[in-house]
């Protein structure tokens, strides 16, 4: 076991990681890392958590579901006393976890009993919940006054927090961080149907446990399901469209004969004015854009880097800028190419991360006969790589490092497609220094593409540079727009490849 002998004072900057003695940076960490004395501005996002493929997840999902189905078949039958149970001192997150706006000496930030009492009320009055319009927890913010995203969120950690224990148990044995048995209460018990505890194998700081959250099951709180969003831009932008229907006293007529409704003037107006209980009217009776609005939601893949959040990019940072400068400085060759190797490695961790995981190099295959240079699981729930899944059946992603002073040729695409097939993966990575010939190696490319159904992906140089300072800035979108845009000249055989 990892032992410490950081001493941590007042309002000293210590992450988790560096108080146990990892010495790894968040995009290498399976958890959310935190300064252990502060919180990370982020939420537990139980979309992410359903769209999961991890076991931890299905554990989790099936633990939510069963809490939320009881909170619902208590209301249906109007068990106040039930529904006080179940939700009071649970909408405060747990001391053990380190998610949310900075509490003070770690005494939560937890609502008080007035406000408890006022949202057990509106669930037990709530038409919504009585009437099947609440079809998942997260939709509690946008019916329920005094719940909203931040609630959501710790009232997830309540419930799957034996889970959470479970999985830093885990985690602590992986990585050698010593624990002792800690006594966790107020966990959702899926089989007794009740508030449980017990005890855990838990890494401690004085009387202070943690509880470690996977990064991929959090996520910006503008990116959870919000009764603000739903009322600007769903509510208000239909409400817009019938008022003008209808000729309503709001709609202006411009000087240009230009007829419209602002969105100003609607909030202004009482009848339209934003609050719990019209939203949640809006919502019974509009049925349709509800469902708009849950089926964006469900879709979206916004990962949320927690290195940004928690400043440990300050830290994580400057190593990949020296990385970087590193790739410029490796000359090229055989003799050079296990420096390459290592260099792309770590870059393609940190690209990468939101995505995929279990990184591995010189992966054997052929019951060792050969072996792959890079290879990693794609865990993406959403967003291109989850395409990936659909289109290339590419749960797992071979990657080959080419250290050469010349373009590649018809011996290395050779390689990496014996890599591919239908039973492994379809998608392919390539990393090399530079393409001189295009049009050859799009011939390369394309061609294993049309006869083959197999994609490779080439990235040279200036492609992983451009990459890296993508990721530096978390710009997912662009990085994933880069890569749909490679693929797409690939599949049209292009006349340039980037």
């Amino acid at each position: 076991m990892k032992s410490t002998n950081l001493v941590v004072q007042g309002n000293s900057r210590v992450w988790f990681s560096q108080f146990y003695s990892l010495d790894e940076p968040q995009f290498k960490l399976p958890f959310v890392d935190f300064n252990l004395n502060s919180d990370v501005p982020l939420y537990i996002d139980p979309y992410a958590i359903t769209k999961d493929q991890t076991e931890l997840a299905l554990e989790c999902h099936e633990c939510i579901v069963s809490y939320f189905q009881t909170l619902l078949d208590a209301v249906l039958i109007n068990d106040k006393h039930k529904i006080n149970r179940l939700i009071t001192a649970h909408l405060s997150e747990p001391n053990e976890i380190h998610l949310g706006v900075s509490k003070k000496a770690r005494g939560g930030r937890g609502i008080g009993p007035v406000q408890e009492k006022e949202v057990v009320d509106a669930l037990a009055h709530s038409t919504a919940a009585k009437s099947g319009f609440i079809q998942s927890i997260q939709e509690l913010e946008l019916h329920i006054e005094g719940v909203g995203p931040d609630k959501i969120s710790d009232l997830i950690g309540n419930i799957i927090l034996g889970k959470l224990a479970g999985y830093t148990e885990e985690i602590c044995q992986q990585y050698g961080i010593p624990t002792d048995y800690i006594a966790v209460s107020g966990y959702w018990d899926e089989k007794s149907m009740e508030w449980n505890g017990g005890y855990f194998n838990l890494p401690h700081r004085d009387t202070h446990s943690y509880i470690l959250i996977p990064k991929r099951f959090v996520r910006y709180s503008k990116d959870l399901m919000n009764h603000r969003e739903f009322y600007e831009k769903y509510i208000l932008t239909t409400l817009q469209r019938e008022l003008l229907s209808a000729d309503d006293s709001l709609v202006q007529t411009l000087k240009n004969g230009v007829r419209r409704v602002t969105k100003k003037s609607m909030k202004e107006d009482n009848r339209f004015a934003i609050s719990k209980e019209f939203i949640s009217k809006y919502i019974m009776d509009n049925p349709v854009v509800m469902e708009s609005y849950r089926t964006e939601v469900i879709s979206r893949f916004r990962p949320a880097d927690p290195a940004e959040p928690s400043e440990k990019a300050l830290i994580d940072d400057p190593v990949i800028f020296d990385t970087l400068a590193k790739l410029k400085e490796i000359g090229l060759g055989r003799k050079h190419a296990n420096e390459y190797h290592n260099v792309i490695f770590t870059l393609i961790q940190f690209i990468f991360d939101w995505a995929l995981d279990n990184f591995e190099k010189e992966f054997k295959m052929d019951a060792g006969r050969s072996r792959i240079d890079i290879i990693c699981d794609n865990y993406a729930s959403g967003g291109l790589f989850r395409d990936f899944v659909d289109r290339y059946r590419a749960t797992t992603l071979p990657i080959e490092c080419k250290n050469y002073s010349t373009d590649l040729g018809n011996n290395e695409f050779n390689q990496i497609m014996e890599r591919l097939g239908p039973k492994t993966s379809q998608l392919g990575m390539v990393f090399c220094r530079k393409i001189d010939d295009v049009s050859a190696t799009m011939s390369h490319l394309t061609d294993r593409w049309l006869r083959h159904n197999c994609m490779i992906v080439l990235f040279d140089d200036t492609l992983v540079e451009e990459l890296t300072y993508m990721r530096l800035s978390r710009d997912f979108t662009q990085i994933q727009r880069l890569l749909r845009r490679l693929i797409r000249v690939i599949e049209y055989k292009s006349t340039s490849y980037y």
